[in-house]
């Protein structure tokens, strides 16, 4: 069921899902939907991703859609080479003169007029900011980056990094595969075993019998957060699946077989004009 923390954002067709505590907490943000573009998948939708069979009018088309409703005239959202792995980049050091995108699933940074953003299409999106020291994050989380602790290393990136106490943080959860649909293999299984002994058996459900365990890549990050020291009061999961929304959302799994993909963008940011 969708988090009642969570509200749309709209302008014409597009619609910006925003976290009302992260928002509060002074960090402007949004993830992505699917209608209201002009990308032909298959019709009208808002693919913010110029790798996903898309032509680059139509993205860029898109991306000025999407940061209207954010309030932003410029695109400064600064994406990455996800590659479902554990690297987190510092934004705060990226230039124009810096190649993009860089390889990482994560990004932190404090500087104000910069977005940090990650693409998904049933992935876990997670957000993070602390109104303390001003210091956000965006990470990408799929099995294979929560098996590897993105969100926990991103925690402490932003402590090592800015300062940050994990128990300030703000945290919003985005739409992704839900576990009543996100199928995974038995090695993925013994995965998540091995590098969680005493919690995983917790993220994993048969729906039917004799068939595949699915994984809970929501809980899963959850749990990461609070053991890594974040409140589980500020912990925000949005309860949007998006296998089971087509109509709002771009699904991987459920789609690649029909052709492209688009890609939804979460991205987060401070107000102001980038030093």
């Amino acid at each position: 069921m969708p988090d009642q923390a969570f509200v749309f954002r709209r302008s014409g067709d597009v619609a910006v899902l925003v976290c009302l505590p992260l928002e509060a907490a002074g960090f402007r943000h949004g993830f992505s939907t699917r209608p209201g573009g002009v990308s032909p998948l298959p019709a009208q939708a808002l693919n913010l991703g110029y790798f996903a069979g898309d032509s680059p009018e139509n993205v860029t088309e898109n991306r000025r859609r999407f940061l209207a409703v954010l309030g932003e005239t410029k695109d400064r959202l600064h994406t990455l080479r996800q590659v479902h792995g554990d690297t987190v980049q510092l934004l705060d050091t990226v230039s124009e003169a810096t190649a993009e995108p860089m390889e990482g699933d994560a990004w932190i940074g404090q500087e104000p007029g910069r977005w940090a953003a990650v693409y998904t299409a049933d992935c876990q999106a997670v957000l993070l900011g602390c109104p303390r020291t001003g210091a956000f994050a965006a990470v990408h989380a799929g099995w294979r980056g929560t098996l590897a602790r993105i969100v926990a290393k991103t925690v402490v990136r932003l402590r090592e990094t800015y300062g940050v106490r994990p128990e300030d943080l703000h945290v919003a959860l985005g739409p992704a595969a839900s576990v009543a649909h996100y199928e995974v293999g038995e090695e993925v299984v013994e995965a998540f075993q091995q590098a969680f002994p005493s919690e995983a058996a917790a993220w994993f459900q048969r729906p039917s019998p004799g068939g595949k365990l699915h994984l809970d890549i929501p809980q899963a990050n959850r749990w990461q957060l609070m053991e890594a020291g974040v409140r589980p009061d500020r912990i925000h999961a949005s309860g949007w699946c998006t296998m089971t929304r087509p109509d709002l959302f771009f699904s991987y799994r459920r789609e690649r077989q029909r052709g492209p993909v688009g890609r939804l963008i979460a991205t987060i940011g401070r107000a102001g004009s980038p030093g």
